[in-house]
């Protein structure tokens, strides 16, 4: 049974027909589905056309503006409709839903607020099988740490409270911001046991020293990258978020800053592509030091 409750926002760049499925078990679990189409650099009509022939709602950007921007044109859109809904679920292209997964989140918000606990977002219990960040249990709510965007569940209070999400940030760090700001105002972020997101986090590459593939035990050793491009602003939106929350959340950002240069470490050293990977990081640092923020100027 689909939800009136929940409209669903997804990202689109340069999607492929995979996403016609996940779009579809969207659909199966929320009434309104709109999709926006971030300026891709393929053509995406045909794609779009598909989509919308689904039941979804479809908006283009003019030009590529980051996934915030994105995400924050479908929002609007969600919240001009004759039927407001009481959630915002944030997704990307590539995520896929189980069944039951938004009644799952609808549950446990619900269940929450009426624990006493202020919900400023909603989690899934696992991504790929991986937990997500724990952080203690209120009135038997269990309580999540820093989750990713795809697949939140954000209710539509507030957004009308706290504003919509950082665009400046372009991609990496939106989902963070939004968490650091909502627990700056007080609100915590709740995970959802009964549901679980099928989600790609990266792309496991095989790791090489010395021009050797290592292995351990007879088995080839990978490591988890993201591509080159991404590593400018993982990099600069680390620092611009430690310089706006880093006061007031201390140990998020010694955390966050010794997770980023030990991972870039390591695909430096085991992973292919490193200079190009370095070179990106080293350039997002050097804004994010200077304050940059927006999509990158490419000097």
């Amino acid at each position: 049974m689909s939800s009136n409750a929940t409209t669903a926002v997804v990202s689109l760049f340069n999607a492929d027909e995979n996403v016609l499925a996940n779009a579809a078990a969207l659909l199966a679990q929320v009434n309104h589905v709109v999709v926006v189409d971030d300026g891709s650099s393929q053509d995406p009509g045909r794609i779009l056309g598909q989509l919308q022939d689904l039941g979804c709602t479809v908006e283009r950007l003019a030009e590529n503006s980051g996934i915030a921007a994105a995400l924050n044109a479908g929002i609007a859109v969600a919240l001009a409709s004759a039927e407001r809904p009481a959630f915002i679920l944030t997704m990307d292209q590539d995520s896929l839903l189980d069944g039951g997964y938004v009644a799952a989140l609808e549950e446990s918000a619900r269940a929450a607020e009426q624990a006493g606990v202020r919900v400023g977002m909603v989690a899934p219990a696992s991504i790929r099988g991986l937990p997500t960040r724990r952080a203690g249990v209120v009135n038997g709510v269990q309580l999540g740490g820093e989750p990713i965007q795809s697949g939140l569940l954000l209710p539509v209070p507030i957004i009308e409270d706290l504003g919509i999400l950082q665009s400046d940030l372009f991609i990496d760090g939106v989902d963070t911001e939004y968490f650091l700001r909502t627990q700056s105002a007080g609100f915590k972020t709740v995970i959802a046991p009964k549901a679980a997101l099928g989600h790609s986090l990266g792309t496991m590459t095989q790791a090489r020293l010395f021009g050797s593939d290592l292995t351990l035990r007879g088995r080839p050793v990978k490591v988890r990258t993201a591509a080159s491009w991404r590593y400018y602003y993982l990099f600069r939106n680390r620092i611009l978020l430690a310089r706006k929350y880093g006061r007031q959340h201390l140990w998020w950002a010694i955390k966050g800053f010794l997770a980023d240069y030990r991972h870039l470490a390591i695909v430096t050293l085991l992973a292919p592509n490193r200079w190009e990977r370095l070179s990106s990081a080293m350039a997002g640092i050097a804004d994010g030091i200077a304050g940059r923020a927006g999509k990158r100027r490419v000097r």
